[in-house]
């Protein structure tokens, strides 16, 4: 029988190192949440003097509130 506690560790190990093969799903939703975390995270949160607005997801919620 498996040791249960091992088994979050090994997958944040893996995670950590990138050690998933290409064309595996892990591989894929490690990059789709690099993605997600580039395309949706307002530019507030990082705090870069660089950008303005409030990034996709107000414009989003302004294009659904009809503003």
């Amino acid at each position: 029988m498996k040791n249960a506690a091992t088994l979050p560790m090994r997958v944040l190990w893996n995670a950590f190192f990138w050690t998933y093969e290409r064309a595996t799903w892990q591989y894929d939703l490690m990059v789709i949440a690099i993605l997600a975390f580039v395309w949706l995270t307002p530019p507030d949160w990082l705090n870069d003097p660089m950008v303005s607005g409030c990034g996709p997801i107000g414009w989003i919620r302004t294009l659904l509130k009809g503003e």
